[in-house]
This record gives C-alpha cells, structure tokens and sequence, in this order.
C-alpha cells in the first residue's frame, strides 16, 4: 500500500486550528504529549577533504575561474554580498565511503571560536561556520537525512499499535511543498511514508514536516528552518529513540517562536 493524497484535508487538520497561521507554511509544532527530545540530523565528513578551505571559497574559486556562471536575476548579481554555506535543503542519501558519520556533539567539541547559540531549536546558529568546510557535508535543513529518517520510522513501527500498518497522516508545509494555494495532505500506512520522497519515487525533495499517526499518539515535526526534528510522543516511545544506535538527540527546551 502507498500513501494517499487526501482531496478534502481540512478534517484532518482541524485540530490543529487553533495554530498560528505562519505555521501552516513551515511546520505545526503543537504540544500535550507526555515527553518529547530532538533528532539531529545527520552529517559527515571527508577526510580526504580536509584541507580544502569552506563551501563558499570553493564557489567563489569556480565564478573566478569561469567553471561557474554568476547567479544573475535582471540586472543583479545575486553571488555578491551572499554566503555559500554548503547547508543543503531538503533530504540527503547517506553518502559512500569515505564519507563517515560525525555527531554534533563531536563537531562542536573540535570547533574553537563562536560559541553555538543554543536559544533557538537546532539551527545553523549552533554552529560557528558562516561557510562550512568542504570536508563536512553539513546537517540538512527542513528535512530529515536517510539514515535518520529510517531509523526513526524504524523506531516509530516498533512502538506503534499497528506496527507498520499504523495509519498515519503526512502533511507537507507550503514552504516545502512550494505551493501556497493548496494543502498538501497524505494519509497511509507508516511503512509507505518513504514513497513520498523524490528519491524513492514520490513527489517531495523532503521528508514530511508533520507526520502523525490518526490516533495521535505521537507527533513529528521538521520546520523548514530547521536541521533538527521533534519528535512527542510516550514516554516508552521517546527513550526509544534516544536509545536507537543511527539516531543523535539533544533535549532542547527553550522556547519555541
């Protein structure tokens, strides 16, 4: 069975009416469940790399060299006075060897200089790069990673009544579903939700921004500013994924915009 788009959605998201409208483009980020912790995404290096200067050096170097056109809209340069962060948006494979898995808590370990700024849910601003360096393939934002994403629906089955077939509702933000004329809502099993990438067939360059089963016993949420996801849900569920070996989680508590 796969995913369904559902034509008349507003039922689904009824109880989520009482949200601030801006939410709708991002990602509801609603509260009530007994816990709740932080999936960071995932993101590697490359030794072989090491060495090479930051994501915006190296496109600077390509426009010097005419390897790379300029970004020109009409008559403006949208290259100058930008940044090059190397952050990607949207979901990312787990990249082959010599790619190998980094956490957060190390990166920021070995990093000196800007201390991250941990007032705000994980972000670009807990790190001290304005250009992250070539060696590192950077968390993704507004989206949850491969590896990451199949592990937490790994966890989500195991703790879940119906396993598997646990009927679930997918709702993709404006900003990610690029387009703010119409509310983009799945309904399926959970073991289908990988269909709705663009990698494995679907529609979507990202992973849902809010999945929850119909019964509610549980919530997801990936903002589209963000590089980690929420995740609310019991108690059992939530040390679940703190446990799970291919996930890294931080329990964030400050407050939410």
């Amino acid at each position: 069975m796969s995913m369904e788009r559902v034509e008349a959605p507003a039922t689904l998201l009824t109880w989520l009416a009482d949200r601030p409208k801006w939410e709708a483009a991002t990602g509801y980020h609603p509260a009530g469940w007994e816990s709740s912790t932080w999936i960071l995404h995932a993101m590697y290096e490359n030794p072989r790399f090491a060495g090479l200067g930051t994501h915006d050096e190296l496109h600077r170097h390509g426009r010097e060299s005419g390897d790379l056109a300029p970004l020109i809209v009409g008559d403006i340069n949208l290259d100058e006075g930008t940044t090059e962060t190397g952050i990607p948006l949207g979901f990312v494979v787990r990249p082959r060897d010599p790619w190998r898995r980094v956490l957060w808590s190390q990166h920021l370990t070995g990093e000196r200089g800007q201390a991250p700024d941990r007032r705000y849910p994980p972000c670009h601003r807990w790190f001290p790069h304005n250009s992250w360096p070539v060696a590192v393939q950077p968390p993704p934002e507004g989206s949850l990673d491969e590896e990451s994403l199949d592990a937490l629906l790994d966890a989500l089955c195991r703790h879940s009544a119906a396993g598997p077939s646990t009927d679930c509702v997918a709702f993709y933000a404006s900003l990610p579903a690029n387009d703010f004329d119409n509310l983009h809502v799945w309904r399926g099993p959970l073991s289908a939700v990988p269909g709705l990438l663009k990698e494995r067939g679907g529609p979507y360059p990202f992973s849902p921004t809010n999945l929850w089963p119909t019964d509610r016993s549980w919530f997801i949420w990936t903002d589209y500013d963000l590089q980690g996801t929420r995740i609310s849900g019991s108690r059992s569920l939530i040390e679940a994924v703190r446990s799970h070996p291919a996930l890294e989680t931080v329990d964030w508590s400050g407050q939410l915009g």
